[in-house]
This record gives structure tokens, C-alpha cells and sequence, in this order.
């Protein structure tokens, strides 16, 4: 007799917070329109605007997959967690459970810290430059509305990430058509092409959608319109995947790759004069922000599921949490000596392997002990064939990164 499934979810330690449809998609725009995005063309500087252009659709086309295997996990999940609670009851349920477990957190919110001091050294490095200010100062001032919002919580994310992302996607439209008919603009500029160098690029390019931590967030938040997830997913890569094409555009047709800074609106700003200087710098502050909330929001999640604490919202437990989420980044910022390309890269690549490779496996446990009917599967993207190019491509770049340093 076959087992009836249910279609409810469960309430568990993270809570639902409604998000209408545009809301979640602009958390997944917001949580990847940052860091990797203003880094991407000084990373690629060496191959060009079409190397940046191959190297976004390759790791968007990679990205998807991942996402959708991902949505379909927490499809089947009576009550939707992150990352750290599918790998505790999917994974690693046997004899060495909980030393998997451990693992697994640990790298987990090792991955955070990373992808957080990346947002929080470009915020301040644009900031000190806005306002001549040392640059750990600026990533303090940086931190002051980072923090506020994640601390609020889902629905707080949401509201902001749907206003800031429109003002972001208005500002790089407006100022890609500046600097497309500014007199130092030189198409001839976007036809330098050289494939080599390319794969050193590879681990930003991960970087610039990799928000499978967020989908957990989405899913709670469009726990009433299951329906409508997986595409909530693909139009928040969508647009991200526009952005990761125009954006390099202003930029390699203004620029020679030599005059392209690590926080490329520094550069770009100052080629297009001060006004505009300013504004370029406020739309980069803005897409930093967007992806700390996301993120910072994401791994305040598995914080909670790592302590097994009952419910986010316990004073104790939110202050825990938000302690771990925030405190290694504040850190490394006020020590200093570290640079913000390398932090994400090394996102980048060990971010591949935890969040697009586990759920491979993690899906094919889900299937097995499905908790709950899925509305969405992901049918042959599932495939042999698809699995082992996802493993061979995110392990690639793992090794990529490890000697192209």
C-alpha cells in the first residue's frame, strides 16, 4: 500500500514569514548582486568582456541546477530548515552522525565568514573612499544598517531587498548608458578576448550566484504558494544573470583592463567624474548591503538549527546566533591585511563544494524518505550525466583555486 504523503509543512525552530512573490525573488537578486559582481570584471580584467560574459553563463547554468536540486529537497521536508538541518536529517543519521554533522557546520559557517568580511571590506572600502575615512571605520558604519535589518529578520530582508534591488537595477541601467555614450567609451574595447586566463576567474564566477543557502529563506517565505518556488529561483538568477552581462559591459568598454580596481565602481566612478563618482559608489554600497542581508540572514539559520535551539526567536538564541554570524567578520575587518578579491575566492571555491555539491546526494536521500508531497522536482536535470558534470565542474574549480594562488 503506498504511503500517503502531506502537502503541509511543518512549523520548526525557523519561522514562516510571508514574502510575496517579487519579494523573494528579490531576495535572491539582492543576495548575489554584490560583492562577486563589482569584483568580476577586475578578475576577469585579463580575458575581457567575453570571458566575463562565458565564465557568468557557465556558473549561472551550473548554479540553477544546484538551486532547483536544492528547492526539491526542501519540497519534501516536512518542516523546511537550512542547510545544516537537511545534511542532520537526510545525511548523517547513522553510527557517525553527529561527527558529520559537526563537520558540516563548521564549514558551514566557516563559508560565512568569507563571504561576510567580503561585503562588509568593500562596503568600507567604498565609504573611506566617499567620506577619506580609514577603511576599518568604514566598515563599521558599513556594518550599522547590515546588522539592523538581519537582526529584524525575514520579512525585514524582504521589504528591503525588493526596494533596494529596483534602485539598483535603475542605477546600473542609467549609468551603463552613460558610460556607453561617454566620449572615452571604445567598443573596439569589448572584442580583446583571450581564453587562459579564464580559469583563474572561475571561482568569482561561483561566487556571483551562489545563493543556495538562500533558497531555505525563500521556500519559508512562499511556504503558502509552494507552486511557485522554483520559479521565484529562476528569475532571481535570471536578472542576476543580466546584471553579471551589462554590468561588465560599462566597464571593459570605459576601461583598460590595467586601470580596473578590485571594487570596480572606484575606478568606473572616477572615470565618468564626480557626480557621477558618487552615485556609482552609493549603487555598490547598496548591492553590498543586499547581499549581506541575505546572507548574514541565511547563516543565522543554521546557526539556530546548529544549536538545536526550539525557535529563532529566543532572545538568547538570536543573540547567539547573531554573535556567530556577525563577530568573525567584525574581526577580521578591524585586523586588517587581508584582501577583498581573496576572500572571495576562497568563498567561492569552498562555497561550490559545500553548497552545490552536497545536495547531489542530499536529493537522492530526500527522494528515498520523502516527508511530504513535492510540488516541483527537477526530473532530468537529476540525471547521471548532470550529477557527475556538477561534481567534476565545482570540484574543478575547488582545485583551481587552491594553485592559481
Amino acid at each position: 500500500m503506498a504511503v500517503q504523503l502531506e502537502t503541509q509543512f511543518q512549523q520548526g525552530a525557523l519561522h514562516f514569514k510571508q514574502l510575496t512573490f517579487a519579494q523573494a525573488v528579490m531576495i535572491m537578486v539582492g543576495g548575489n548582486v554584490g560583492a562577486a559582481i563589482l569584483s568580476l570584471p577586475y578578475a576577469a580584467r585579463a580575458s575581457g568582456y567575453f570571458g566575463a560574459v562565458l565564465i557568468s553563463l557557465v556558473t549561472t547554468a551550473f548554479s540553477i541546477v544546484s538551486h532547483l536540486y536544492i528547492v526539491e529537497i526542501m519540497l519534501r521536508t516536512k518542516s523546511p530548515g537550512q542547510l545544516v538541518g537537511l545534511m542532520r536529517t537526510y545525511v548523517f543519521d547513522g553510527r557517525f552522525g553527529r561527527l558529520y554533522v559537526a563537520l558540516v557546520s563548521v564549514l558551514t559557517v566557516g563559508l560565512a565568514i568569507p563571504s561576510l568580511t567580503a561585503y562588509v571590506m568593500g562596503g568600507g572600502q567604498i565609504i573611506a573612499s566617499l567620506l577619506h575615512m580609514p577603511t576599518w571605520l568604514g566598515g563599521l558604519v558599513f556594518l550599522a544598517p547590515g546588522m539592523a535589518v538581519v537582526w529584524v529578520g525575514l520579512r525585514a530582508i524582504g521589504a528591503a531587498q525588493g526596494a533596494s534591488s529596483l534602485l539598483m537595477g535603475g542605477i546600473l541601467l542609467t549609468f551603463t548608458l552613460v558610460s556607453a555614450t561617454h566620449p572615452q567609451f571604445e567598443a573596439s574595447r569589448l572584442a580583446r578576448f583571450s581564453a587562459a586566463p579564464m580559469l583563474a576567474a572561475l571561482p568569482i564566477g561561483v561566487f556571483t550566484s551562489m545563493s543556495q543557502s538562500i533558497v531555505p529563506e525563500v521556500v519559508r517565505g512562499l511556504a503558502h504558494d509552494p507552486e511557485s518556488i522554483a520559479r521565484a529561483i529562476k528569475w532571481g538568477l535570471g536578472i542576476n544573470l543580466l546584471f553579471l552581462l551589462i554590468f561588465p559591459l560599462a566597464i571593459f568598454g570605459l576601461q583598460n583592463p590595467d586601470a580596473i580596481s578590485q571594487v570596480v565602481t572606484i575606478s568606473w566612478g572616477r572615470a565618468l567624474g564626480p557626480a557621477i563618482y558618487l552615485t556609482v559608489n552609493l549603487f555598490a554600497l547598496l548591492a553590498l548591503l543586499t547581499s549581506f542581508w541575505a546572507s548574514a540572514g541565511a547563516i543565522m539559520g543554521n546557526v539556530v538549527e546548529i544549536m538545536r535551539a526550539d525557535s529563532e526567536w529566543n532572545t538568547r538564541t538570536r543573540l547567539a546566533a547573531f554573535g556567530i554570524t556577525v563577530a568573525p567578520s567584525l574581526a577580521l575587518v578591524l585586523l586588517g591585511g587581508f584582501e577583498f578579491g581573496d576572500m572571495i575566492q576562497a568563498a567561492g571555491a569552498v562555497g561550490g563544494v559545500i553548497l552545490a555539491v552536497l545536495p547531489i546526494f542530499v536529493l537522492a536521500r530526500a527522494r528515498a524518505a520523502s516527508g511530504r508531497r513535492p510540488e516541483y522536482q527537477v526530473g532530468v536535470l537529476y540525471s547521471p550525466v548532470v550529477r557527475i558534470a556538477l561534481l567534476v565542474f565545482y570540484l574543478g574549480v575547488f582545485i583551481v583555486a587552491a594553485f592559481t594562488r
